[in-house]
């Protein structure tokens, strides 16, 4: 009875300190992206917010920013285009757990392992551009192509995520009840009015969690992108993640380097905010 009132703040402390190890780098990130602060130069001094205002007024960060924006955006729609007609394919189909086992296979590859493995197949003599050349085509730079890294790039994380995104809508499908269908099919629906009045109003739930999962790791993407191009060629495929590797790893600026993640941050918050905003909404509705 002694210590029951002090129990709470025991009971308390593992998360409190769970807590301070996250606001801690945080907040000092967030301090030096106002500062000047170059790992060779000593402390950091106070600039006023120069940091963004060099990151929104110069042509490198506007193309970074423009660079994370467009590959999230493609990412995120051709995952879940193609992750929800695969979903519907393997539901229906009668080979659907087979095929299930295989479509989970880029899932247990590390990211960077992945990556590399593409590398190697979409070099100048890979097996990419010799399947294009075996069916009457022409090379192609892929990575190497300042026009085509970003696709590239692009495609190779649809194969490794979009699996993600099959799972996710394969259990929307399951938690759908077929009285729903059958009953669309007997009023006369055709497959593409079902899906559009039943199927995806009952599969919006799962749709915001995979936008919102797939939306904030494609704006961070780092381990793909760094491993297969650099961030080339030139600046092609410099997210904001990469530039900020690069200034405060290469260049040792940190204070552009946390600017520019502090950007990166506040986009990663922003789409969460709106989503999991449209999940409540969706949930009480």
């Amino acid at each position: 009875m002694k210590h029951k009132a002090s129990l709470p703040y025991l009971l308390a402390l593992p998360g409190l300190a769970v807590l301070v190890a996250i606001l801690y780098p945080f907040l000092t990130g967030t301090w030096w992206s106002f500062t000047s602060y170059r790992l060779n130069r000593g402390d950091p001094e106070f600039n006023w917010g120069e940091n963004f205002v060099t990151l929104f007024s110069s042509g490198e960060g506007l193309h970074a920013i423009g660079v994370t924006l467009t590959y999230a955006a493609v990412v995120v729609v051709i995952e879940c285009l193609l992750g929800i007609s695969l979903a519907m394919l393997l539901n229906y189909g009668r080979y659907g757990n087979f095929f299930r086992l295989l479509i989970v296979l880029p899932m247990l590859l590390p990211p960077v392992i992945a990556a590399l493995m593409w590398k190697v197949m979409l070099t100048e003599n890979g097996i990419a551009n010799w399947i294009l050349e075996s069916l009457g085509g022409q090379r192609l730079l892929w990575l190497n192509g300042q026009d085509s890294a970003l696709w590239s790039v692009i495609l190779i994380d649809v194969w490794i995520f979009t699996p993600f995104v099959v799972l996710l809508a394969q259990a929307g499908l399951k938690s759908i009840p077929a009285e729903l269908r059958e009953a669309s099919a007997v009023d006369g629906a055709g497959p593409i009015r079902n899906f559009v009045s039943v199927t995806l109003p009952m599969l919006t739930p799962i749709l915001i969690v995979i936008v919102t999962f797939r939306g904030v790791d494609s704006l961070k993407m780092f381990d793909i992108i760094y491993t297969t191009t650099k961030g080339g060629p030139i600046d092609a495929t410099t997210n904001l993640h990469v530039m900020a590797y690069l200034d405060g790893i290469r260049n040792l600026n940190f204070g552009m380097a946390m600017a520019a993640l502090v950007v990166l941050w506040v986009l990663c918050y922003l789409i969460s905010h709106f989503l999991l905003k449209a999940r409540r909404k969706e949930a009480t509705s």
